[in-house]
C-alpha cells in the first residue's frame, strides 16, 4: 500500500470578508479616529512607531515588569487579556475568551509554537523578553497576513541592529528569590551592523496569601527531596547580523536559543527537567521600487523546540521527549494607489511534530508513538487594502488557505487504528471593517468578519493509549464574528466601548465519546461580550483610568457525556480602576483589580468554579539619570489568597474531566529593577 503523500487539493470558490476592529487609546490625543484604531501595541523600550494604525496602551516599559512570562504581562496591560496559571513561569494568555491553539502567536512574522501535547510549553514561553521591542496585539479574527488567526493574533516585534553604540544592562530582584538581569548591545556602521544580548532569570516558589508554597497545589504530591526545588531557572542568548548596503536594501540574519531548567509544573502531573528553543530567521527588504512596491519583503525561518518533561519528581516513571519543528517563508509587497493601499502575499509553512515517552528510571521505551511524527504543511495566500474618504475608513481582506496533515507513523489508537492517515482542506477567510468619524470627537467603528483555524496534531493523530487519542475526522472551525464600537475623546476625556458576538462553527473540543474514550470532536458554540475603558485627566498629572470586560461562551451543540451548556475556557467578568500620576521623571499607577466569581464553567469538561477575587498592586518607575531608571513596585499589596482564570485546561495527558489542580497566585510580591541604557 502507497504512503499518503501531500497532495493539492481542489481549489475553494467564492471569498468571505471578515472584519474586527480591536482598538486602543493614546493618552495624549483628544481626536478619537488616533484612538481608536485595528490593532493594540504594548510597547518596551522606546515609544514604537504606528504600525497598520495602531497605538500604544499604557506607558510601561517590559523592564518594568517582575517577570519574564510575556503571558503575564499582557495581562497585566491589557483589561481584555487573561492568564491562564499554570507555574511559576511558562503561563498561557487568553483573549476575550480565545486562547491556546485559538490564537496566532508570531516572532517577528514568524510562527512559534510549543512541542507539547498538553501545552505545558505555551508559545509565548519561547520569546525572550529582553529581545522584545513592541507586541501587537490583534483581538478577533482580524488578520489574514496569518493563517490561524482564529480569535486573534499575537505579534511579537524584536529589536534591530543599529548604527554607533548602543545598548542596555538591566538587573531585577524580587520576593521568593526571584533574581533576573541580561542586556544588548548593538552596533555598526552605516551598512553593517550587529546585535548580541543574554539574559538570566531565576526564582524560587512563590507562597499565596496563606502562605502555601507552589508546589503545595499539585494533585500528586512531589517527593520530599524535590518540595523545596526551585520555581525555575531560565536563560537566553540572541545575536543579529544586519546589512544595508544602501538606504533601501536590508539584509537581516537572526538567531536565539532559550534553555528552560526544572520548571515546577504544579498545575498537572508533569515537571520539566529542561527544555530547549532554536529560533532562526533570515529576510530581505526592498523599499521604494517604484508604483508597483512601496515595500517588497522576504524572509525564511526554522524555529524548533525540544520539550523533555517527565514525572520522575513525584516518583513515577512517565518521561515524554516531544520536538516540533516550524519551516516556514512569507514573501509580501505593500502598493499604494490612487484607488488603495494594498498588502498582499504568500506564505508556506512546514511543520513536523514527534514525541514519545520512556520509563524515567529505566530508560524502557514506554510509547513511541505519544504524537506519531505528524507532518503539516500549510499554503496560503493574501489581500488586504485600506481606503479612506473623507471622515470614514474602509478595509477589507481575503485569505485562502489550503493545508495537508499526515501521520508518518501507524496508529495503533482510535478509529484510524492500523493506518497512516491523511487529510487535507482548504478554506477562506478574510474581513470589511469601517470607521466613521461622526463630530471631530465621536467615532463609531464596526466589522463583520470570517476566520478558519485547522486542526493540529494533536487534536487529530495523538496515541495517548488505548483510552486517548486525536480524531482524524476532525474539520476546521470557523469563526463568525460581528464587531460594533463607539468612541469619545477630548482634552480630558478618553473613553471608548466596543462588543462583539462570535458563531463558532465545528469548534473543535474535548470530548469522552461513547466508549468513555478521550478525544476531540467538533460543536457549534458561540462567544459573545464587551468592553468600556476611559482615562480622565484630573489635572497637576493626574489621571483616573479604568474598564471593565466581560463575555461569555455557550455550547449550541453538545459533545458526547456532556450536558453542561457553558463553553470551557471563558474567564469571568473583569474590572479594573487605576490612580496615575506622571511627572517629567516620575511614573507612579496604583490600581484595583476585581474579578467576578467564575460561574459559568464546563463542570462536565472538568472545570471548577472559582472565588471572586480582588487585588491591589503598585507600580512606579524614577528616571534617575537620561540613562538610567529605577522601576519597583508591589503586586498584590493586600496579601489576598486568590486564583485568576485558570481552570481552563485541558492536559492531554491526563484525559477529559481530570480536574486539573488550581494554582493560587503569589501573595505580596515586592520587586525592582534597575536599568541603564547607553
Amino acid at each position: 500500500m502507497n504512503r499518503p503523500r501531500f497532495r493539492m487539493a481542489g481549489l475553494g470558490v467564492g471569498m468571505f470578508f471578515v472584519a474586527a476592529l480591536a482598538t486602543a487609546q493614546d493618552e495624549k490625543t483628544d481626536r478619537p479616529a488616533e484612538g481608536l484604531v485595528l490593532d493594540t501595541v504594548v510597547v518596551s523600550g522606546s515609544r514604537a512607531p504606528r504600525r497598520d494604525g495602531a497605538q500604544p496602551i499604557a506607558g510601561e516599559t517590559l523592564r518594568a515588569h517582575k517577570v519574564v512570562d510575556l503571558a503575564e504581562i499582557l495581562a497585566d496591560e491589557m483589561l481584555e487579556a487573561d492568564m491562564i496559571r499554570k507555574a511559576g513561569y511558562g503561563n498561557e494568555i487568553s483573549l476575550r475568551g480565545f486562547g491556546k491553539n485559538n490564537l496566532r502567536i508570531s516572532l517577528d512574522g514568524s510562527l512559534v509554537e510549543g512541542a507539547c501535547g498538553g501545552r505545558k510549553d505555551p508559545s509565548l514561553s519561547h520569546i525572550n523578553l529582553l529581545e522584545v521591542e513592541r507586541i501587537v496585539v490583534r483581538q478577533g479574527p482580524f488578520d489574514v497576513t496569518k493563517a490561524g488567526a482564529f480569535g486573534g493574533s499575537v505579534d511579537v516585534v524584536t529589536r534591530k541592529p543599529a548604527p554607533g553604540l548602543h545598548g542596555e544592562l538591566t538587573a531585577k530582584a524580587g520576593s521568593y528569590g526571584y533574581l533576573g538581569g541580561g542586556g544588548y548591545f548593538t552596533g555598526g556602521n552605516d551598512w553593517i551592523q550587529a546585535l548580541f544580548g543574554y539574559s538570566y532569570s531565576e526564582s524560587d516558589q512563590y507562597k499565596d496569601g496563606d502562605g502555601r508554597r507552589l508546589g503545595s497545589f499539585t494533585n500528586q504530591p512531589y517527593l520530599s527531596a524535590y518540595e523545596d526545588w526551585k520555581a525555575y531557572r531560565k536563560q537566553d542568548v540572541w545575536g543579529k547580523l544586519r546589512l544595508t548596503p544602501t538606504p533601501e536594501d536590508e539584509f537581516l540574519f537572526e538567531h536565539s536559543y532559550g534553555s528552560g531548567e526544572d520548571i515546577l509544573y504544579p498545575r498537572g502531573p508533569f515537571d520539566i527537567p529542561h527544555e530547549r528553543t532554536w529560533l532562526s530567521r533570515a529576510g530581505y527588504t526592498r523599499t521604494d521600487l517604484g508604483e508597483w512596491s512601496e515595500k517588497l519583503a522576504l524572509s525564511v525561518y526554522h524555529n524548533k523546540v525540544g520539550h523533555y518533561p517527565s514525572q520522575e519528581y513525584r516518583g513515577n516513571p512517565p518521561k515524554p521527549s516531544a520536538v516540533l519543528e516550524n519551516l516556514g517563508g512569507r514573501l509580501e509587497n505593500v502598493q499604494t494607489t490612487p484607488f488603495a493601499t494594498f498588502t498582499y502575499g504568500v506564505d508556506a509553512s512546514h511543520q513536523r511534530w514527534r514525541a514519545d515517552v520512556h520509563h524515567a528510571f529505566t530508560g524502557a521505551l514506554l510509547n513511541p508513538l505519544l504524537i506519531p511524527d505528524v507532518r503539516t504543511l500549510n499554503l496560503g495566500i493574501y489581500v488586504q487594502a485600506e481606503k479612506e474618504i473623507g471622515d470614514c475608513t474602509l478595509g477589507a481582506g481575503a485569505r485562502w488557505d489550503w493545508q495537508q496533515a499526515e501521520a508518518e507513523r501507524t496508529l495503533l489508537w482510535g478509529p484510524e487504528a492500523g493506518n497512516r492517515p491523511s487529510r487535507s482542506e482548504n478554506e477562506p477567510s478574510g474581513f470589511l471593517s469601517a470607521s466613521y468619524r461622526l463630530t471631530e470627537r465621536v467615532e463609531v467603528f464596526g466589522g463583520l468578519g470570517r476566520s478558519v483555524r485547522m486542526p493540529n496534531g494533536v487534536e487529530r493523530f495523538l496515541q495517548g493509549g488505548g483510552n486517548q487519542y486525536g480524531n482524524p475526522e476532525l474539520k476546521p472551525a470557523r469563526n463568525t464574528e460581528v464587531d460594533l464600537g463607539v468612541g469619545y475623546a477630548d482634552d480630558r476625556l478618553t473613553i471608548r466601548a466596543k462588543a462583539f458576538y462570535s458563531h463558532l462553527d465545528d469548534f473543535i473540543y474535548q470530548e469522552r465519546n461513547l466508549l468513555n474514550h478521550a478525544t476531540w470532536t467538533n460543536i457549534d458554540a458561540r462567544i459573545y461580550g464587551g468592553d468600556i475603558q476611559g482615562e480622565v485627566k484630573l489635572g497637576g498629572g493626574f489621571a483616573l483610568k479604568g474598564g471593565v470586560v466581560c463575555q461569555r461562551g455557550e455550547k449550541i451543540d453538545q459533545p458526547q457525556n456532556n450536558n453542561d451548556r457553558d463553553l470551557a475556557e471563558i474567564p469571568p467578568w473583569k474590572t479594573r480602576i487605576g490612580l496615575a500620576y506622571e511627572q517629567e521623571r516620575l511614573d507612579v499607577l496604583l490600581e484595583w483589580v476585581h474579578a467576578g466569581r467564575a460561574r459559568y464553567v464546563d463542570l462536565d469538561a472538568g472545570e471548577q468554579n472559582l472565588s471572586s477575587w480582588d487585588v491591589v498592586n503598585l507600580r512606579l518607575g524614577y528616571r534617575l539619570t537620561e540613562q538610567m531608571t529605577l522601576n519597583a513596585g508591589v503586586n498584590n499589596l493586600l496579601d489576598r489568597t486568590y486564583a485568576v482564570a485558570n481552570s481552563y485546561e485541558w492536559d492531554v495527558l491526563s484525559g477529559a474531566a481530570a480536574n486539573p489542580a488550581i494554582v493560587n497566585e503569589p501573595g505580596r510580591f515586592f520587586y525592582a529593577s534597575l536599568s541603564y541604557r547607553f
